[in-house]
Formats: C-alpha cells, structure tokens, sequence
C-alpha cells in the first residue's frame, strides 16, 4: 500500500531520460472526479499531441502509491504520451487534494477506481474499450482490484510492487509485520476511523480483531475472477509483500489460461533502486500494453513468461515459461546436535531460544516508537538457535520458495518461531550471517510444554550461495529488519522456547535449487584433452537409476566417483584403469535421499564435474 514519494518520482525521472523519444508533446488538463458519496478527486488528463488514431487513443489509468498524490504519476503520464496513451492519473481519496477519507484499500477506493474509468471512458478522443491501469503499491492494489472486479473497457493490467494477498501478507502466521504499522501511520494520510480501531487492535494484540479487518481488504480471494491479461513486477527482497503472493496468483492465472507476465527482481518497498531493473521493468511494460491495447506482436511470444534476476550486483536476468525454472530441484538439510546435514539426524536434540521483554516497556510505547529505536532494542533481549552447513562445495543458485518444517515448544501461553536463513562465509574473525530469507510464525493459545508442527514457507528469493560458504538457520523469537528496526511486532511477553529435532520427528528446511547455473561447477574442471568427453547423465532427474557415458581416447587411470551437495563422497563407481573407448556406467541410488548430486570423472590430467537429479 505504501511507496516512497521520492522513490517513485526518482525512478520515473530516470526512466523519462532512458527511454523517452524526442517527441514528448502532450497536452495535459486538471479535471475534477464528484464520486456517488460527494466526494471530490482531484485528476489530471493527458493526452499524445497528434492526431487520435481511428475509435481514440488507447489509454492508461495510473494510480500513484500510498501517501503520495497524483503528481507523483506526472512523469509517468508524458512517458505514456510519447509511446501513443492518453492516461488519467488522480489522487486517491484522503490523499493530495483528493477529498475524503482513506480506508486503506477498502471497498470505497475500490468504488472510486471504478468511477474514474466510467468517468475517462467518456472523454474525447479516449477509445472506451482500449484501456489499462497500472501503478505501484496502493496503484499496483488498484489495479488488482480492475481486473477482479471486471472493470468496463479494461482489457490489460500491470500491478506493480504490490500482490493479490497484499492485506494478509502484512499478517501472516499469528503475527502482525512492523509494515503495516508504518501504513497506519503515514502522516501525507487523512485517515477514517478505520486507522484508530486498528490501533486498538494491535495495541492490545487482539489478532482476531486484527485478521476480520486485513480479510475484508485482501484480494486474493478473487484472483479466480481474472479474465484479462496481467503483468505483475515484484521484488525479492520488498519487506511489504513478499514475491510468494505473485507466485501463488500466477499459478491460478495460468492454470486458467490467463496471460501472465511476471518480473521478479528488485526495486520493491525499501529496496535500493536499481534504474537499470527499472528501465527493463518500464521496457516489459510497454510491450504488454502494446499487445494487448494495440495489437503489436508480443515479444517474446510467450502468454506465459517469468522473467527474474538473481540478486548479484548486476542483477543477470534469467527467463521460464515454467515455474519454478526448468531443471529445478529441491535441497534438505536437517537440524541436528551437529549443525545442518543432508541425512537424518542420528540423535536427538533440543535447542532453546529465548525472549525476555522487560514489563516497563509497554505495547502502547511500542507503537509510539513505531517497533524500533534504542528505546524498544533495550526492553528486548533475545538468544536464538543457530546452526551451520558444512561448507559447499560449488556455486548453488537458490530460487524459489524454501520451505521446511519445525518442531516447538514454549513455556507460555504465545510465543513466536521465526525461521531465517542465511549465507554464511567464514572470514579470519569469524562468520559473517547474510539474510536470505526468512519465515515468520506466531504459535497462540498454547498449552506450556506441548509440541507443535509448523510447516514453514519462508519468503521466496534468488541467490548464488558461493562455493567455500555455507548455509545458516537461525530459530528465532525475535525477527528484526536490522539492528534498530522490527520487521515483526514482537509478543510483549517473555517466553523461554526450544526447538526439538529427532530420528522420528526431524526439524528441516528445503531450498529450490536451480542447476545448470552459474556454468560448470568452478575448480572442478581442468584443461580438457580432446576426445575425452564426460556426458549428461541419462535419464536426468532419475529415480533409482541412471546412465552415465564418458569417452576415452587413451588409456588412463578412471576414477568416476559421485559427490553430494556438500561435496562429500557418496558411492565411487569407476576406480581402474581402462583402455580408450566409450563407456556406459550405470548408477544405482539405492539408500540415498532425493536431491541435487555431483558425479566427477578423473581421467589422467582431465577432470569434469555434472549435476544430476534423484527425485523420489
């Protein structure tokens, strides 16, 4: 729901002077919108300086984020104008010098939008039937709401920053995140009454209150509704609304033969801008609304594309007609006494974390501080669970959705149980812990000492783990954006918890795992003599067994050995010495659990490495 003002205009001023041509005519008016409920909107039309084609020019609703205004959408209206659009932008009520009160996303803005497209279909020059909306957050919810509730003449949409589940995403597991305060609280805001009960709400941790109010404002319930094509842009790392949200939406619309584009990449709430990923976003964007409101060939012509970068500096981008991508598998690791391990743990263990909040500090402070600062970091302390992989032993590209399952429990009546993941890399003063991802879970009405299961989905990401690091696990009561600054509003109760992982009931998480890249495993592979060859094994994934072919053209000493994850040694099949020829060495995975594994074929001085799949 909420943007940053000075991000939005900064990145649309970038995007002006990247991808503008020299004709930037237009002709813009302020118009004023008298919505059903006597409410005034302040609007602003603009138009191509030129001749309007035969029925109108196609045109764009924009819709600016929340606690802005409609000038923050001004740039963005003479971009659309030199690409051939005519667009509205306009102040959602309670915001700018739009009247009224916000609801925050509720079914009064969601009447208003509807106003506004009746009101510009009947515009001159505006074709009536040849429109889409668009805009990031409170825009990207807008347009969301278009196209589930069938909104007259809007043929495409392309929300922005902003996901179907975007209410419940700020609530998840019995928690509230620190991101939904900071939507009450914006003070470019003239709230209704809504804002003062949520207060109370929350102050008072009456999350059922809480949940009523977030489900009459979510929208996933209706993503079955779509008919018409959606371009959806998100970011890994948006603290807001999580890529899971899109992912999930995607899966229904494609599933109904809906167009669907995705980005996921960056630039989401609180991420630093990026304006090349904002130039390619904008370039993705013109292209979808000039398929489907001109009728231009749809580059590339797939109906349904996932197009995402991995977050190293450059951001490489990457691109599925699948998702997850193609040649995606999935990586456990099971907690255990000795830290983080690809088998079942031999013994059991329990592992406590702690959460002690000091009663002088009151939930109503909490608010007043908005979940952060010295004050609210001193009345906590807090130890967490933690545990290591061993290290790997290549890249490994992480993408998708981790998920896992825990097992908890807690000496009071709520507790929280966050899982985080992390990139762990071991320097000369110790390990420094990277976010990756995390999950937050909140366990209420709790009997003191009774074990829970929690299936957990952690935020979905894309990241290279490198080789030489490791991965890291932290259950946690406390989940913090940084050192000052709450990303989930803490139970104001102390709680003394324990994680629990056994042979029979073992704590674990599973990371999607892309192969393929980053490009053959790095140090593994040597100058290649030539004739020697090691081929893809066959069939790959496989399940139990698979063939492995290589080629000699000398006679050498063989050693074809197959690796895990992590490196170590699984099964050595070849280790003889064998004449020239060509070689089909079968591999039984008998005893071994599903996941990605390495096979490496030595062969005098040549030395190559290939992934393969088991899938159980």
């Amino acid at each position: 729901m909420a943007t940053r003002r000075n991000t939005v205009r900064l990145v649309w001023t970038v995007l002006l002077f990247l991808s503008c041509n020299s004709s930037l005519a237009q002709v813009s008016s302020d118009v004023g919108i008298q919505t059903s409920d006597g409410i005034h909107l302040d609007a602003t039309i603009t138009k191509p300086a030129r001749t309007p084609p035969s029925g109108g020019f196609p045109a764009i609703v924009l819709v600016h984020g929340f606690g802005g205004s409609k000038l923050d959408m001004g740039l963005y209206s003479v971009l659309v104008a030199a690409y051939g659009y005519a667009s509205i932008a306009y102040s959602v009520r309670g915001q700018g010098n739009s009247g009224g009160l916000s609801t925050i996303g509720g079914d009064r803005e969601r009447q208003d939008l509807l106003e506004v497209i009746q009101y510009f279909r009947n515009v001159q020059d505006i074709n009536p039937n040849k429109l889409g909306v668009t805009g990031g957050s409170q825009g990207g919810i807008h347009s969301w709401m278009a196209a589930m509730h069938r909104m007259p003449g809007v043929q495409a949409v392309a929300p922005l920053f902003a996901t179907a589940d975007f209410a419940r995403a700020l609530t998840p597991n019995g928690c509230v995140k620190y991101g939904l305060v900071r939507e009450l609280t914006l003070g470019a805001v003239r709230y209704a009454n809504d804002r003062e009960r949520m207060h109370d709400f929350i102050v008072t941790d009456n999350f059922d209150s809480v949940l009523a109010y977030i489900d009459r404002r979510d929208l996933a319930r209706f993503v079955d509704s779509v008919q018409i094509p959606v371009l959806q842009g998100l970011g890994w790392a948006d603290f807001l609304f999580p890529i899971n949200g899109g992912i999930a939406a995607r899966e229904r619309l494609v599933a109904r033969n809906i167009p669907t584009w995705s980005y996921y990449g960056t630039n989401g709430h609180d991420e630093a801008i990026n304006t090349n990923e904002a130039g390619f976003l904008l370039d993705i964007l013109v292209r979808w609304f000039d398929h489907w409101l001109k009728g231009s060939a749809l580059n590339p012509d797939s109906p349904s594309l996932v197009m995402y970068s991995d977050d190293r500096p450059n951001w490489p981008h990457h691109s599925s007609t699948t998702w997850p991508p193609q040649l995606s598998s999935t990586v456990r690791f099971y907690i255990s006494p000795t830290g983080l391990s690809q088998s079942l743990p031999a013994s059991s263990g329990t592992f406590p974390f702690s959460l002690i909040h000091d009663p002088v500090y009151t939930p109503a402070m909490g608010w007043d501080d908005r979940y952060g600062g010295q004050g609210f970091v001193a009345a906590f302390s807090n130890t967490s669970a933690r545990f290591v992989s061993d290290v790997l032993a290549i890249d490994i590209e992480v993408t998708g959705i981790p998920e896992g399952r825990i097992f908890v429990q807690s000496n009071e009546e709520k507790f929280q149980a966050h899982v985080r993941i992390y990139d762990v890399m071991d320097v000369d003063t110790g390990r420094v812990w990277k976010h990756m991802s995390r999950a937050i879970n909140g366990i209420r009405n709790n009997t003191p000492g009774e074990v829970h299961e929690i299936e957990i989905e952690c935020a979905a990401l894309s990241h290279i783990v490198a080789a030489g690091h490791r991965i890291g696990v932290e259950v946690t009561s406390m989940d913090m954006l940084d050192a000052e600054q709450a990303n989930t509003i803490p139970y104001f109760v102390s709680s003394h918890s324990q994680l629990l992982s056994s042979p029979s009931s073992a704590s674990y998480i599973e990371l999607p795992v892309v192969l393929g890249r980053p490009a053959d495993v790095a140090g593994y592979r040597s100058a290649l003599p030539g004739g020697f060859v090691l081929e893809q094994n066959y069939p790959n994934p496989f399940n139990p067994s698979t063939t492995i072919r290589f080629e000699l053209t000398t006679s050498e000493f063989v050693t074809l050995k197959v690796y895990d994850m992590l490196g170590r040694e699984a099964v050595t099949l070849v280790n003889h010495e064998l004449p020239p020829g060509r070689y089909d060495q079968t591999f039984e995975a008998n005893g071994l659990a599903s996941g990605v594994y390495f096979y490496r074929l030595l062969a005098g001085t040549f030395a190559e490495t290939r992934r393969m799949i088991l899938l159980r």
